[in-house]
């Protein structure tokens, strides 16, 4: 899977220095360990798995992880194909702003293997305060192909928010959910996502939002009980001279903002 607003956010994902500590994370190794009784042997040891917060002394094998199995297939990289060709191939300014936005805020979250291998990823973080400006950070952006999804991200964001919609709102942004091929299908991302949600009622979040630049994972927040509050079709987000910008294959055709409320504003 399966972007949640690439770059998360997101999939799309602001910048966001926010160092508060959950209550989440003291109760971490608490957290109930899911078993999957689908191995061939009929024992299920090797499909265990945990949820753990990640830690800025995760940083380099969550990415290590998004290049293998996020960074070249997310909908928006591979239409415009943000990542060159090559096994370690990457985009740095990709990797930095998903470091800079959602990997130090402790709000973030990883599945973690029975054997300690890392096999799904949801990053998430607070939204920053509505703003009609391009930030500072995508006008300094000097990868041309990254510049250009951090403006869709931004044009979704100003539609979204338009009419000061979440001007005292507090929201947590589900920005990147990415699972390892090896595991998907087994409700790994739903666990992620239902744990990203747990996070927000600790933390007091009025709403959980994600855009999502993928099919798949906005099929995942409507079974969640999101539900849509805004859609930008690919073919209608358009350069100059009228040619669509984003042409991702089918079946991603939009990216799609979900809302789900949490606590009265």
């Amino acid at each position: 899977m399966e972007n949640i607003r690439a770059i998360n956010r997101v999939e799309a994902i602001h910048i966001d220095n926010d160092k508060t500590i959950t209550s989440f994370v003291k109760d971490a190794p608490k957290i109930t360990r899911y078993s999957l009784a689908d191995s061939a042997d009929g024992s299920n040891d090797s499909m265990d798995y945990h949820i753990e917060v990640i830690k800025k002394d995760d940083k380099m094998k969550v990415l290590k992880f998004l290049r293998r199995f996020f960074f070249r297939d997310e909908p928006l990289n591979q239409s415009i194909q943000l990542i060159p060709e090559g096994e370690d191939s990457t985009c740095i300014e990709l990797e930095e702003y998903c470091s800079n936005s959602s990997l130090d805020n402790n709000l973030s979250l990883m599945a973690v293997s029975s054997s300690g291998a890392v096999i799904g990823v949801v990053l998430n973080g607070k939204m920053d305060p509505p703003s009609n400006e391009e930030p500072e950070y995508i006008q300094l952006c000097k990868n041309a192909k990254f510049k250009k999804i951090l403006r869709l991200l931004h044009h979704v964001d100003k539609n979204v928010n338009k009419d000061g919609r979440f001007q005292d709102a507090n929201v947590l942004e589900i920005r990147i959910i990415s699972v390892d091929t090896n595991w998907r299908g087994k409700g790994v991302a739903k666990t992620l996502m239902e744990k990203t949600i747990e996070v927000a009622k600790e933390q007091e979040f009025h709403y959980v939002r994600a855009d999502c630049t993928s099919f798949f994972s906005g099929k995942l927040c409507e079974r969640i009980g999101f539900h849509v509050i805004h859609t930008l079709n690919y073919n209608e987000y358009v350069d100059e001279n009228g040619k669509p910008i984003f042409l991702p294959l089918s079946p991603h055709k939009a990216a799609v903002t979900y809302l789900m409320k949490i606590l009265k504003n």
